[in-house]
């Protein structure tokens, strides 16, 4: 039980620390080698995933994410940010597998750090100003990302 406290607790800083925070820039090389900053997407509302070759729960919910990148099309930026390999190859395989089709950055150890990777999958959601308006750390309901995303979108109407 106390373990459980602990964690809980250090999920709930790790999210409070990032409030109303500008996303950390980067600028990472995608699955086709072009080079995306995310300053140059300001102006933008991006959702940054996280995630492994490897991870179980990532395969379940990249397909999710696949389904509001389809709805948001034209408003949102999603990408991929894939922390355990550098081979575009390998990375066009698993995507075809799993079944997403969103663009794939190859992240570092350098954006691993400025975005705190713990685990995987951990998502993202950038604001127009590039500040960080929702952290989701693992897995979590389609639904809840979807009305992280709206309520942005609905900022801009």
């Amino acid at each position: 039980m106390k373990r459980l406290i602990a964690t809980v607790f250090i999920l709930l800083l790790y999210s409070f620390s990032f409030a109303a925070m500008k996303a950390p820039d980067f600028e990472l090389k995608d699955e086709d080698g072009k080079v995306v900053k995310l300053s140059d997407l300001k102006n933008d509302i991006v959702v940054l995933n996280f995630w492994a070759t490897t991870c179980h729960s990532c395969r379940k919910e990249l397909p999710e994410l696949e389904k509001l990148y389809q709805q948001y099309k034209g408003k949102v930026k999603f990408y991929g940010i894939v922390i355990d390999t550098d081979d575009p190859k390998k990375i066009k395989n698993v995507k075809k597998e799993i079944g997403f089709s969103f663009p794939v950055l190859i992240g570092n150890y350098q954006v691993n750090e400025k975005y705190r990777i713990i685990g995987t999958p951990i998502t993202y959601v950038i604001g127009k100003d590039n500040t960080i308006v929702k952290i989701f750390i693992g897995p979590q309901p389609v639904e809840k990302i979807k009305e992280a995303i709206d309520k942005q979108v609905n900022q801009g109407a």
